[in-house]
Parts: structure tokens; C-alpha cells; sequence
């Protein structure tokens, strides 16, 4: 793994008075054979995160954030982040996402039982390299499970973002979850009520491209369908929950089949209507993306390619983009998505004898026929066809 670790590194772990651990993402991910567009650096220490916050800066590392609570640290070099935390056990009151009570220790066992999937409670020694493997993540990895490091019922209950987690890692990295996991999840779900939109929006939203993260088909659909199956679905989503089994499924196939960029359209849509607007109130997201995607569901109620879709696609043209298989059919065929497409002007048609009163509806009674067959986009057709409809000679 030492061919991957970026040289400050490297040289921070060489200055720094005790071992210097990488976990977490990256380390899975290695061992995995999974390559992220962007790697997370988590390290850690049995050490205070003052010393390792001395050491980094005075080689030139820069201080964004920290939290002297969890004994955290966020540094940045050459555009590159990091995470540094304290060797510490955690203790959790209720639902709770952020610990009660915190004590730092230098036993790497202790550090890896507070952690959420042995998966990712794998540790490097930059120095020594070598990896530490306190609970047997390597095996799971290798065997594609996602196993708790705590007794389950315990892991969801102190935190239920970890529920959320769970689905999004089985999507991600196409591991499967353990029918202890799966089990105490559903028993935890309804703690996931207590969690903040925002966190629980950045997972769903990691979810629906799940199949992005490191290329592995049907990510989405594998995460909606553990969320379904722990009954977490119908908890950040409250709409599903009146829904019948047979609507939900097809709501995770539809997300499963659509593009990238437009799962969770998808996924709204098959909820269908009022349910579509309901599921998403609890989150605080911008206005405009809340109505560009009501427009898309509403263009997803078209039922087939012809001119009535047609003229929905141009007219809903700044939605769409290049992700939509309509439009692109189009633009392929050279169908003109507005007056400054067409291969006329207003001039040229009344040049032609339109009159000039007329040109704008000529426009439009032009960009609809292009609409039926893209090839009449060019110039002596469109003023053949103009001089057709209104009888000019």
C-alpha cells in the first residue's frame, strides 16, 4: 500500500514520535482491489492530536479544522485533505449521532471496536508497512461482508446513521450485509428519526450514485433495496411507508434502471403524483432543484418518443441536458431545439413573402414540423414549406 501514499505522508509519519496509522476508506479499498476517483486520508494515532498538529504544520501542512472533543484534526497539503483522530472509545445516549462521552486511549483494539464495519477498521503502519487487523476486517473484505465491529443491536442503536451507512456501503462496494446487521437495523430503524435532514440527505444522495463510486453496476438499486429491507426506506422517505410492497419494489427497479444523474427522479416518479412531492419535505433542498425535478417527473409521464414528447423535450430543453436519450436521439437527427437552430431567419421568410407580422408563428409552425423530421432543418425546405402554408407564390 506504500505505492499509493501521498510523500507528506509519508514524511509526516517518519517525524512523528509514535506510529502513524492510515484506516478507514482507503485502506479497505486497497485491499479490496477498488479504485475511488478521490481517496479519503483518515489517520490516526495513539496520540494527542496537538502533537500530530505541531508535526504536520511545521512541515508545511495547513490547519482547516478542529475539534478538540473527539480529538480530531482536518489538515490540507498541496490541495490534499486529511483527517486526523485520536486513539479514543466512544459512549452514545439514545439515537444520538454524535458521542456523549469521549476517552482517548493508545489501544488500537479499543479504537477499532468504536468503529463502524470491520471493513473499514483495517489499519496501516506507514513506517512499519504493515497492516494492523484487530477484528478480522481483511477476511471480510476479501469476502465481500459487512460485519459490525460492535454487537449490532448496540452499533444502530447509539448511532442510526450507521443504518444509512450500512445501505450505502452495500451499494458502493457490492458487499452484503450480515443477517445480524440486517436484523438489529430494522429493530434500530426508527432512530433514524432523530437524525438531521442534511446528514440523512448526503447519504441518500451518495446512494443514488452509488454505482459512480467505483463503477460497479447496480449500486443504487442494491442500497434502496437494504434500505427497504431493514424498513429504513419508509423512514427517510415517509411517503413509501403507506405504500404496498409491489409500488415500493418497482419505485428501487426504476431507480435501478435509469441513468446516472436521474435515479432518484426515477425512483420519485414510480411513487407516483402527490407521493413524489410528499417524499421529499422533510429535506432542505435548494428551490430550483426542486422544480427542475418536478419538471422531469412530469416529462417522465410522456408514454413514448413521438411529437408530443417531442415538443415537451424543447420545451423543457434547459432540463434535459445531454443525460436525456430524447434529446439526444434529436439533436442526432437535427431536429432544431429553438427559433436560433433553424436554419431561417425572420428576414429570410419575409424575403420569401411571409408576412412580416406572421414570422413569429412561422417559427413556430417551422420548429413543429422539424419536430416530425429533423432533415427538413435546412434552408430551402423551411421556406418551401413557410410559402406552402401561407399561400405565398
Amino acid at each position: 500500500m506504500n505505492n499509493i501514499l501521498p510523500e507528506e505522508l509519508k514524511q509526516l509519519a517518519a517525524v512523528f514520535p509514535s506510529p502513524l496509522y492510515v484506516v478507514g476508506g482507503t485502506v479497505r479499498d486497497y485491499i479490496a482491489g477498488l479504485i475511488p476517483a478521490v481517496r479519503d486520508w483518515d489517520i490516526c494515532a495513539p496520540a494527542p492530536f496537538s502533537r500530530v498538529l505541531e508535526c504536520a504544520q511545521s512541515l508545511g501542512f495547513t490547519l482547516t479544522a478542529q475539534y478538540a472533543a473527539t480529538g480530531s484534526l482536518k489538515l490540507t497539503f498541496g490541495g490534499v485533505g486529511y483527517e486526523f483522530t485520536s486513539f479514543r472509545t466512544d459512549t452514545y445516549s439514545g439515537c444520538g449521532h454524535a458521542p456523549e462521552k469521549v476517552v482517548f486511549t493508545d489501544d488500537i483494539c479499543a479504537d477499532a471496536r468504536r468503529r463502524d464495519f470491520t471493513c473499514n477498521a483495517v489499519y496501516y503502519d506507514i513506517c512499519a508497512g504493515q497492516f494492523v487487523d484487530p477484528l478480522g476486517g481483511i477476511e471480510h473484505i476479501r469476502a465481500r461482508k459487512l460485519v459490525p465491529c460492535a454487537p449490532a443491536a448496540k452499533l444502530f442503536s447509539e448511532d442510526a446513521q450507521r443504518i444509512l451507512r450500512l445501505a450505502r456501503f452495500a451499494g458502493e462496494l457490492n458487499f452484503v450485509a450480515d443477517d445480524e446487521c440486517v436484523f438489529a437495523a430494522r429493530d434500530c430503524a426508527d432512530g433514524l428519526s432523530g437524525l438531521s435532514p442534511a446528514i440523512s440527505w448526503r447519504e441518500l444522495s451518495a446512494m443514488f450514485g452509488a454505482d459512480e463510486k467505483y463503477g460497479l453496476a447496480g449500486g443504487c438499486k442494491r442500497s434502496l433495496g437494504v434500505l427497504d429491507q431493514t424498513g429504513a426506506l419508509g423512514c427517510v422517505f415517509p411517503a413509501v411507508a403507506a405504500l404496498g410492497q409491489n409500488a415500493v419494489a418497482r419505485a428501487v427497479a426504476a431507480a435501478g434502471r435509469a441513468p446516472a444523474g436521474l435515479r432518484l427522479h426515477a425512483f420519485l416518479y414510480a411513487l407516483g403524483g402527490q407521493k413524489a412531492e410528499e417524499a421529499l419535505e422533510v429535506y432542505p433542498l435548494p428551490k430550483q432543484f426542486r422544480i427542475h425535478l418536478s419538471r422531469l417527473i412530469d416529462a417522465a409521464r410522456f408514454a413514448g418518443r413521438g411529437t408530443k414528447v417531442r415538443a415537451f423535450v424543447r420545451e423543457n430543453n434547459d432540463v434535459f441536458g445531454d443525460v436525456c436519450a430524447i434529446r439526444r436521439e434529436m439533436k442526432e437527427e437535427g431536429v432544431p431545439m429553438n427559433a436560433a437552430d433553424l436554419a431561417v431567419r425572420g428576414e429570410d421568410l419575409i424575403n420569401a413573402g411571409v408576412p412580416q407580422a406572421k414570422t413569429g408563428q412561422a417559427i413556430a409552425f417551422l420548429l413543429d414540423k422539424c419536430l416530425k423530421d429533423g432533415s427538413l432543418n435546412n434552408k430551402t425546405a423551411l421556406i418551401a414549406l413557410a410559402k406552402q402554408h401561407y399561400r405565398v407564390k
